[in-house]
Parts: C-alpha cells; structure tokens; sequence
C-alpha cells in the first residue's frame, strides 16, 4: 500500500501523555502513522493504535492512554480509512505451526484431509474485506464439528469390521484433540468480544483476535503431529475384492486349464 501524503492539520489531545493544541502534519508511511508538532516527529506503529473513528470533521486516534484528534483537512477521511485497512489486515496464521507440511507431520491424503478445514478458513476470511465476514470464516461451532466428524472418520476407516476398537481409538484422537477444541472456544470468544467493542477499542480487540487464530493453527499442528502414531498403529485395511473380481479371476483360470487339458488330449 502506498504512503499517504503529509496533511496539515490542527493536532489535539495528548501525546505520548503530554497535552498538545497546535498545528502540525500527518502521514502514513507503510505501517507508522507520523505526527509532527512543533518540529517535533511523533511515530505510532499500526500495532500501537487501538481504535480509529472518524466524526468529521474530526479524525480520532486512541493508543495507549492518549487520545489524538486531528482536523483541518478534506484528507483526513481517506487517512482514517488507510489506517484501517492497512491494521485490520489478516497476518500470516499458519507461520508457526509444525505439523503442517514438514517432513514430521508426515504428508499425505490424512494430513491434507487434517488441515483441510483450517486452511479453507484462512483463505476464505482473506477474501473478505468486512470484518464480520472474516469472523466468521473461522465459526468455533463449525471447526469443532469438522474435527470431530474427521476423527471419527479416521478411526472408522482403520477399524471398519471392530466397534470396540473403533471407539477406543476415537476416544483417543479425541483427547489429543482436547487443547485444540478449547483454542477454538477461546477464538469465538475473543470474536465476540471484537463485535462488542465500540471504534475507540475495535483494532486493538482485532489484535487480540488475530493472536488466538495463530494459536488455534499451533494447536492443531501439535494435534496432529500427536495422533499420528495411534494413526500409523492402526493402518486402514486394503479395500476387499469384490465378488466379481474373484468370480472373474476363477472363472479365467478354469478357463485356461481347460483349455490346457484339450490342447493335451488332442496332441496325445
């Protein structure tokens, strides 16, 4: 995204907790909001800031415990909207998991089944713009259901023909899964706390969001890498032959020994 460019404006409120009434300059340049007073440059990270609200023709800023209110140009509503674009973008969620890709986590169709429902997510709420949209990309309900209905699944495929074993082994998956599911609970609260919030907190409770979903991505790549070995002990049988096949396969061989028996007869 490109800088915006210097605005004058009259600046009030506080900075870095002391008073300031006066006039000065406003920019964004990549993700440092900068305000001059007094020849003097103040810097406000994107991360710094909790809230942005625009009531013309008055731009307000919250960060920390000051309270910054810029006026004096048509400019500001467009910076005021930079600003938030630019602090409510979706950071890289997956970049600390383990379990995802690596040579550890075993790649294959059970891996890629796994994350499936986490990545679908991630790649939905970056197509969104409007904040609920992403919200609600990653629904607790329907992460959880998606797990639950995936190790049941996996535990039925490697014990089609053992109920028992069946739900032992998914009795396991799940407990293994069990940090997972409250890091999903704890990302629908912190979502709920992100409706709630009024403009002066919205970014700041977006931050906060935004740290959970990273979490909720570690959790289910230590998951993973921790069901694998109940996985790998019990391998999914080979798909039985249909009776057609076998029918098939006798049928030929008769056929060939028949065949065998006159070619004999005839030559004798």
């Amino acid at each position: 995204m490109a800088d915006t460019p210097r605005l004058m404006v009259r600046v009030r409120g506080t900075l870095r907790g002391a008073p300031v009434d006066a006039e000065g300059t406003v920019r964004l340049v990549e993700d440092v909001v900068f305000i001059e007073v007094d020849d003097r440059e103040h810097s406000l990270r994107l991360d710094q800031i909790d809230g942005v609200v625009w009531e013309p023709p008055m731009l307000a800023m919250y960060h920390a415990r000051d309270l910054t209110e810029l006026s004096g140009h048509a400019g500001l509503q467009s910076l005021g909207t930079r600003i938030l674009t630019s602090a409510l973008m979706l950071p890289e969620l997956a970049r600390t998991m383990h379990g995802l890709g690596s040579r550890q986590g075993i790649p294959g169709a059970d891996h890629d089944r796994f994350f499936s429902g986490l990545l679908s997510a991630r790649r939905a709420a970056e197509g969104f713009v409007e904040l609920e949209s992403r919200l609600a990309a990653f629904d607790p309900r329907r992460l959880t259901q998606q797990f639950t209905t995936l190790l049941g699944e996996m535990a039925a495929e490697r014990y089609p023909d053992s109920p028992p074993d069946r739900r032992a082994l998914e009795a396991e998956l799940l407990e293994h899964a069990e940090r997972l599911y409250a890091a999903i609970e704890a990302l629908g609260e912190a979502a709920a706390r992100v409706r709630e919030s009024g403009n002066e907190m919205r970014l700041a409770e977006w931050r906060a969001w935004t740290r959970r979903a990273q979490r909720v991505f570690e959790e289910a790549g230590r998951c993973w890498i921790a069901v694998l070995p109940a996985l790998g002990a019990s391998s999914v049988p080979a798909p039985r032959r249909r009776f057609w096949r076998r029918a098939h396969v006798i049928a030929f061989a008769l056929t060939a020994a028949l065949h065998a028996l006159v070619t004999s007869g005839a030559a004798g």
